[in-house]
């Protein structure tokens, strides 16, 4: 196995045990890192997958935890949002890609460290525009986390059900985006090989993601996490100007 296959391997393994530990957080550990060696059009469609994988692992666990209220109307939004994120991976160049990323990243470590408000949001109709953002992100950077995450955040979800929420509001979205991926033409040899060995390692990392996430301070761990991403964030951004420029 040569190196850059088992970096690969280590990024999905540790983008998924970190996500199963804290909740959320495949596409946005995942995605920086991947691109840091692959281009994004390999990066995206492989993250797709190995989400799709974790999703559907974590739905299978805990489903009879769900209440589907809160999720139908984020994924009805969102698909409305992905053809828009196709179009935005498709025509624009990677540097540029690699800039919105970046900033993506930066923004949502910063808000996760000092944004704590105290506003609360009881309507529901935000959630159409959550749901949208999170399908355009999704589609192109696979980046779909951060409007839903904030959302649950502003809806003052309990951790029980911000965790089953989180994870079965992917489920449908990765679906719908793994399936736009394969009919535009993404899946190559190259991200179906790494797709296939990355099945046992998500596998492996949820069910071990999952018992730690019970047995350690979340609170302490996450700013370990957001802090790592601001770095990831600003190291991506200035490879990304380089790179326009």
């Amino acid at each position: 196995m040569d190196v850059q296959t088992v970096s690969i391997l280590g990024i999905i393994f540790l983008s998924t045990f970190i996500a199963s530990t804290l909740g959320f957080g495949v596409g946005l550990i995942g995605m920086p890192l991947l691109a840091l060696i692959v281009d994004i059009k390999t990066a995206t469609p492989l993250i797709a997958i190995v989400l799709l994988y974790m999703s559907t692992f974590v739905f299978l666990q805990s489903r009879k935890e769900l209440d589907f209220r809160n999720i139908w109307k984020l994924v009805a939004a969102s698909a409305v949002g992905i053809p828009i994120g196709l179009f935005f991976l498709k025509g624009a160049g990677d540097g540029i890609m690699k800039i919105i990323l970046a900033l993506t990243i930066i923004l949502f470590a910063l808000y996760s460290l000092y944004g704590r408000i105290n506003m609360t949001v009881k309507a529901e109709w935000p959630s159409y525009i959550f749901g949208l953002m999170s399908g355009i992100i999704g589609a192109a950077y696979n980046m779909g986390g951060p409007p839903v995450i904030v959302y649950g955040a502003l809806k003052k979800w309990p951790p029980s059900i911000f965790r089953v929420t989180i994870f079965s509001f992917f489920l449908p979205l990765s679906i719908l985006v793994v399936s736009s991926h394969w009919l535009m033409g993404l899946y190559t040899e190259n991200v179906l090989h790494y797709s296939l060995l990355s099945l046992p390692i998500t596998a492996f990392s949820t069910i071990i993601g999952r018992r730690l996430n019970r047995r350690i301070p979340t609170e302490r761990f996450s700013r370990i996490i957001y802090f790592c991403l601001l770095l990831l964030g600003f190291s991506l951004l200035v490879k990304a100007i380089r790179l326009v420029s």
